[in-house]
């Protein structure tokens, strides 16, 4: 019987052994952030998180990454309304990267209340067996002269790091490591090759262009994440220094101009792992030579994309193989140069290129240390270039469509429950995706304010909608949003118990937004419409009309009111 038994347990034991590692012992990276971070639909290509292709640098039967980034988010609600979600998943041995501070700003998070949150997350990661790891914001690109970048997101990078050391987390300081790659490159090459800053040309899902500085392209987000996994390598924590040991082989892509220096810019030679999309781009000068294409290491002409989103012909994107190999782009009276290397990966043998960040204190960089207010002295102004009508919403909690009230546009006004959390959605079609405002005519009769929260895809966006005395009296709230390209849900929620204000319509600076019901989409835009603007001490007007001016304060206050008689044109007017 015990000769039977010990059989049984030998055989036992090699099975396990027999075992691959994936069945056991794999890893979740789990990242922890707001847009910069998040996965964006192909709606946005190439606009990407820098969390979004992040599997890519492991190998799979050891590493899984799952990116619970969430665009809008700031540390301390991300702590109370995502983190639970993510911590209930959580097993021993996994890694959490936590990187906020992009949003904190707006909603003025205090310096104790960040590092309360911040630490709270690495607390209870560690609890759980886990490995929190502190990641500073990555700069946004507001080049202040051509060494300094300014420091958008104030004292929070500062923040993460106090709290890193404060609670014993290694940290990944890509605050720096942004700020020095944006110097290095140039803002030319930063805005247009690796944030979101594109010509109308490039891409089918910015048919007007893009002029974003905060996010980033495919390739400056996968460049974030390279210089993160650099980190692993050569950190002074050493599970950092183990999860280095799941990384894939990097293989470079070298990247030639035939002429030499026929270029304005192309894209910097680099390393990807296989399975990586890897985008290369070149600018011709201006009155330069002309482009003539894209080649191969093997000198053939490339003619296909990866993305078929892409439109420009200077522009090319590809899968990562697993061997490094060479392009050439080739101008007028130039040839392709084919790759000549042994395609092999790339050796790490030092830490000699990497910048370690585990000593980095809080540093302080060259940036100015103030910004005033936009040069321009224009107030904001939206002309409505679509406007949607609110009857009949795709989705809804509880509400009506009433005529009970004068004022409204559209065949009626939609009248939100009188709760919290009282819904209505609208399912759109967007012609392109880019940064866009939004107006939504709203009445709102109560004393004090009835806020949404609107959801499109995967961010959100808190709008404050102060009373306007009466609900015979309309009024216009803004905010501006990160639209899709194509069908999408824009979601209103009520943040109030009385739920949310009465909406007429609600509209676009974008031509040709519809509602996906059709039949009930758009408003003719009444004249004049959003086209109210003030510069210095002159109140523009588009036609002769009396207007109820009020100006509000950022907490919802008004702090003028009065009624003007405008005629046509220029108006002097004085606050």
């Amino acid at each position: 019987m015990r000769k039977g038994i010990k059989k049984i347990v030998c055989c036992l034991l090699v099975s396990l052994l027999l075992v691959p590692p994936t069945v056991w012992a794999k890893i979740t990276v789990y990242m922890l952030g707001d847009s910069t971070m998040q996965d964006w639909n192909a709606g946005y290509y190439p606009k990407h998180g820098w969390g979004q292709d992040f599997q890519y640098f492991f190998d799979t039967n050891y590493v899984t990454v799952y990116n619970a980034g969430a665009g809008g988010t700031y540390s301390t609600g991300y702590y109370a309304n995502n983190w639970p979600a993510v911590k209930a998943k959580l097993k021993a041995g996994d890694y959490v990267f936590i990187q906020f501070g992009a949003n904190d700003g707006k909603y003025k998070t205090t310096d104790s209340a960040y590092i309360v949150s911040m630490g709270a997350i690495m607390t209870e990661a560690r609890a759980m067996g886990a490995y929190p790891i502190g990641v500073t914001s990555i700069r946004r690109a507001i080049f202040t002269n051509a060494d300094s970048i300014y420091e958008a997101w104030h004292q929070y990078p500062g923040l993460m790091r106090t709290t890193a050391a404060q609670y014993s987390a290694p940290l990944i300081d890509l605050d720096t490591l942004s700020r020095d790659l944006m110097i290095r490159e140039g803002q030319a090459y930063t805005h247009n090759y690796l944030m979101m800053v594109l010509d109308a040309t490039e891409y089918g899902n910015y048919a007007s262009g893009q002029s974003d500085n905060l996010h980033m392209q495919q390739t400056g987000a996968n460049w974030m994440g390279r210089m993160a996994t650099e980190q692993f390598r050569f950190h002074s924590d050493d599970s950092l220094r183990a999860l280095a040991k799941y990384l894939k082989p990097m293989y470079q892509v070298n990247v030639v101009v035939n002429p030499i220096g026929a270029d304005s810019l192309t894209s910097i030679s680099t390393y990807y792992p296989q399975g990586m999309t890897v985008t290369l781009k070149t600018t011709p000068k201006a009155n330069g030579a002309a482009f003539k294409g894209w080649y191969d290491g093997n000198g053939n002409l490339v003619n296909t994309n990866s993305e078929t989103t892409v439109k420009s012909s200077k522009i090319i994107t590809f899968v990562m193989g697993a061997a490094s190999t060479q392009y050439t782009a080739v101008y007028e009276n130039g040839s392709a140069q084919k790759y000549t290397g042994t395609g092999a990966a790339l050796q790490f043998t030092s830490s000699a290129s990497v910048k370690s960040s585990s000593s980095v204190g809080v540093t302080s960089s060259s940036s100015s240390a103030v910004i005033a207010s936009s040069s321009s002295s224009e107030a904001f102004v939206m002309k409505f270039k679509s406007l949607l009508d609110v009857a009949a919403p795709d989705s809804f909690s509880v509400g009506t469509c009433d005529t009970n009230h004068t004022g409204f546009i559209g065949s009626c006004f939609w009248n939100f429950e009188n709760a919290l959390g009282s819904t209505a959605t609208y399912n759109l079609i967007s012609p392109s995706a880019g940064y866009i405002n939004i107006g939504v005519i709203y009445a709102n009769g109560g004393t004090t304010n009835r806020d949404m929260r609107l959801y499109l895809g995967d961010h959100l966006y808190d709008m404050s909608f102060p009373s306007t005395g009466s609900w015979d009296v309309w009024d216009t709230a803004y905010t501006d949003l990160d639209i899709m390209n194509g069908e999408g849900s824009l979601k209103f929620e009520s943040l109030s118990s009385d739920g949310g204000p009465n909406m007429s319509a609600f509209g676009f600076d974008m031509a040709g937004i519809t509602r996906k019901s059709g039949g009930m989409s758009s408003i003719a835009v009444p004249v004049g419409m959003g086209a109210f603007r003030m510069n210095a001490e002159m109140l523009y007007s588009p036609v002769a009309n009396t207007v109820d001016l009020r100006v509000i304060s950022l907490n919802g206050r008004t702090m003028f009111q009065k009624t003007l008689s405008l005629h046509a044109g220029a108006n002097k007017f004085s606050l």
